[in-house]
C-alpha cells in the first residue's frame, strides 16, 4: 500500500502551536489553581484527613480521660509546670493517650491531648 498524506496548509503551524500552547495552559492551570489532583496526591490526601480525625477522636477520649481520673488537680498542675514541648512525654507516660486496645499511642494522640487540656495561647 502506498499512503500519500496531504501536506499541512502554510498557515497551519500558528494553529497548531497555539493548540499545544493552550492545552498546556490550561492542564498547568487546573492543576495549580482549580484544584485538580491526581490519583496519587488525592490518596496521600485522604490518608492524612483519615489520620488527622483518627489523632483528634483519640485526643478527645485522652482528655475526657485525663480529667476523670482521680487527682485531677495535682495532674493539671504537674502538666502546667512542664514545658509546652514536654506535656506530650507526661501525657504518654500517664497512660492516657493510649487507647483500650492498644499497646502504644497513635503517634500525635498526645501533643493534641495536651493542647486540649492545656490549650496555647493565641
Amino acid at each position: 500500500m502506498n499512503l500519500k498524506l496531504t501536506a499541512i496548509h502554510k498557515d497551519a503551524n500558528p494553529f497548531i502551536l497555539g493548540v499545544f500552547v493552550g492545552v498546556l495552559l490550561i492542564a498547568w492551570m487546573g492543576f495549580e489553581f482549580f484544584g485538580w489532583k491526581t490519583g496519587a496526591a488525592t490518596e496521600r490526601l485522604g490518608k492524612k484527613q483519615a489520620e488527622t480525625a483518627v489523632i483528634a477522636s483519640q485526643a478527645k477520649i485522652c482528655s475526657v480521660q485525663f480529667n476523670a481520673a482521680k487527682n485531677l488537680t495535682i495532674r493539671m498542675e504537674e502538666l502546667q509546670k512542664v514545658d509546652r514541648w514536654s506535656r506530650a512525654a507526661v501525657i504518654t507516660k500517664s497512660g492516657f493517650a493510649t487507647m483500650v486496645s492498644e499497646k502504644e499511642p497513635t503517634s500525635g494522640v498526645a501533643e493534641a491531648c495536651a493542647i486540649l487540656l492545656i490549650p496555647e495561647p493565641v
